[in-house]
């Protein structure tokens, strides 16, 4: 072998070296960068012990909960005059909505009152009833008391005799006097200026006075009989002022049950005509507006839908489920996204009964957002139970494709000083599309893949 041939030898040997060595560098090359940019591109979170408090989504709207709303209907029947409100109008209690055309009433209540008025005329005080059954008293204690003189010896024949002619007389006057009194009345009568029953209770005098003179006549008569006739009339003069008392008091008691209907009859025309006015019951605001004027109308038909007042009041629907999380003074966050407006609230009640067919129970809020307006939808999310545990992202968890369990991916330091990735299964607990509680399977402070985390999943993804 020539020198020239032993150097063209080993520099191709050398060349060999040379191109096996780049070739090499080339192959461990692109395994170096995969891991040097591995750890990079996978986002990294603390495991941390905290608390964490499930929410429990909600919709609703704005304003009380349903069966709020008043129908109010008239209490009679007729055609509605007018209505004095208009939709979205606040009223206060016993402030006038609407009324019906109340001219017909009002002529009852007129008429209703002259009556009444007619009735107290002949019943009340110094009234000629009154003063029928006081006389046939005054008699009846007359005939008892001469009665009770005979019957003790008191007296004589003759004074009885004289005792008997003046009451004649005096009766007779009466009757005379009754006369006058009846032809006046029945002059007034037909006049048009006094009543039947003023005429009437004229002639009822004058019979009970006739009967006195009738009475005066036959104990005149027998006066002269002596002490024994003269027990015999007494004694017929007591019977007799006994039944003119007994009649005196069955017509006061006529004309007392008269008096009394007729203001019964008052009061319930009052109470028609006040009943055309249709009245707030409680302050609130007017929801609806059902008749119209000119419509007939009875106690069956709504005429308006008033509603509880303006407040920051809120009612949402939640799964029954969900209720049972919820307790009063939980606090929330309520939104109306068509205004762009939120809020903080509060529960104020949680209905404990469940829609047996929407299975929902019904949450009230307090704390509507600024410039909400009655009957807003509103989205809702409220606290419910509160969790103690470890925390992390909920985009760490991922699903291993093996087993079906979910892992994490934990940070350790390699030997050559490159972090890896090492899978360990878990049990995730309470959580949310943010947050989820691990319930065993990681510590507190460990380092953990979050962002990217299922990215670590294919082959030598851990480094």
């Amino acid at each position: 072998m020539t020198r020239r041939t032993g150097g063209v030898l080993v520099g191709v040997a050398l060349a060999v070296v040379a191109a096996t060595v780049v070739f090499i560098g080339h192959r461990r090359a692109p395994a170096q960068q995969a891991d040097t940019n591995a750890t990079p591109s996978v986002g990294v979170s603390v495991a941390r012990f905290g608390t964490f408090v499930t929410h429990v989504r909600a919709q609703g709207r704005v304003g009380a909960p349903a069966g709020g709303d008043a129908k109010l209907s008239f209490s009679g029947s007729g055609i509605l005059a007018r209505v004095d409100v208009h939709v979205g109008e606040s009223v206060v209690a016993g402030e006038p909505l609407a009324e019906l055309d109340v001219s017909g009433l009002a002529i009852d209540v007129a008429q209703a009152r002259a009556d009444a008025q007619a009735a107290a005329a002949s019943y009340g005080g110094g009234t000629v009833p009154e003063q029928v059954l006081a006389s046939a008293e005054q008699r009846l204690s007359a005939a008892q008391s001469r009665l009770a003189a005979l019957e003790r010896g008191s007296g004589t024949a003759q004074s009885d005799a004289t005792g008997a002619q003046d009451a004649l007389r005096q009766a007779r006057a009466k009757v005379a006097a009754d006369e006058r009194t009846l032809e006046r009345e029945q002059t007034l009568f037909a006049g048009g200026v006094a009543a039947q029953k003023d005429v009437d209770a004229a002639r009822q005098q004058l019979a009970l006075d006739q009967a006195d003179v009738d009475a005066a006549r036959s104990k005149a008569s027998s006066a002269s009989a002596g002490i024994g006739g003269a027990l015999l009339q007494a004694r017929a003069d007591v019977a007799q002022a006994q039944s003119d008392v007994r009649a005196a008091q069955a017509q006061s008691g006529v004309t007392g049950a008269q008096a009394a209907s007729a203001q019964d009859r008052l009061a319930a025309a009052q109470r028609n005509l006040a009943n055309g006015v249709l009245r707030a019951p409680a302050a609130g605001i007017v929801v609806a507006i059902l008749k119209h004027p000119g419509e007939s109308i009875d106690p069956t038909q709504p005429a308006l839908v008033v509603g509880p007042p303006r407040s920051n009041v809120v009612t949402v629907t939640v799964t029954g489920d969900a209720a049972r999380a919820i307790h009063p003074g939980a606090t929330a966050v309520v939104s109306v996204p068509a205004r762009g407006a939120r809020a903080d609230a509060v529960v104020r009640a949680v209905v404990p009964s469940v829609d047996p067919a929407t299975q929902t129970s019904t949450v009230v809020l307090s704390g509507a957002p600024a410039g909400a307006a009655s009957g807003d939808a509103v989205e809702a999310s409220i606290a419910a139970e509160t969790h103690r545990g470890v925390l992390i992202p909920t985009e760490a968890i991922v699903e291993d494709p093996q087993t079906g369990h979910a892992i994490v991916f934990v940070r350790q330091k390699g030997k050559n000083g490159v972090d890896t990735f090492v899978s360990r299964e878990i049990v995730a607990g309470a959580g949310d599309d943010q947050t989820t509680v691990v319930a065993s399977g990681l510590r507190a402070g460990e380092l953990i893949a979050a962002r990217g985390a299922f990215d670590l999943l294919a082959p030598g993804g851990g480094g």
